[in-house]
């Protein structure tokens, strides 16, 4: 099974203010009617998780309606562009097992229990967090970790958290 790190800027404030306080609850309650609502509502600012594209009227047609995991990975999209990954992407594989728990964590940042539309991991960082993360990450020496925590520290400045999925 391979792993590809991806990480997308992510717009935190209006997600904790438009879908967090009822995103656990709808997931643990199967509730799919929720998060289908939520993207018809907001249907032009959705697009497919998978290739980024706008979503269609059409888009029930092309996703397991029954699926609360996808639908919630649609309706997240509201606040990320999927098209846009800073990830890892597959060097994921190879430093993965070589690091500390404390880069592990600031590379992936904190999971929302019951979320994983990928079934592979999903994770977030506030922009605090991701600021906090980048701060760590500086100081590694691996090239690639160095990149990511400029894209946190990027992201951070404007104000944006981080969503991480594989």
């Amino acid at each position: 099974m391979s792993f590809d790190h991806k990480a997308f800027a992510f717009d935190w404030q209006a997600f904790q203010s438009e879908m967090l306080p009822w995103f656990k609850q709808a997931l643990e309650a199967d509730d799919c009617k929720k998060f289908q609502a939520f993207v018809a509502r907001n249907l032009d600012d959705c697009r497919n998780p998978y290739e980024g594209e706008p979503l269609e009227e059409d888009w029930e047609e092309t996703v397991d309606v029954t699926d609360v995991q996808q639908l919630a990975d649609y309706a997240l999209t509201k606040f990320y562009e999927p098209s846009d990954s800073h990830g890892l992407s597959d060097a994921w594989m190879e430093l993965d097992e070589s690091l500390a728990p404390e880069i592990k964590h600031a590379l992936l940042g904190r999971a929302i229990e019951g979320f994983d539309p990928g079934r592979q991991g999903a994770y977030f960082l506030s922009p605090a967090e991701a600021k906090q993360s980048a701060d760590l990450l500086q100081s590694v020496a691996d090239r690639e970790i160095r990149e990511y925590a400029r894209f946190l520290a990027q992201t951070a400045g404007e104000g944006r958290g981080v969503y991480v999925t594989f």
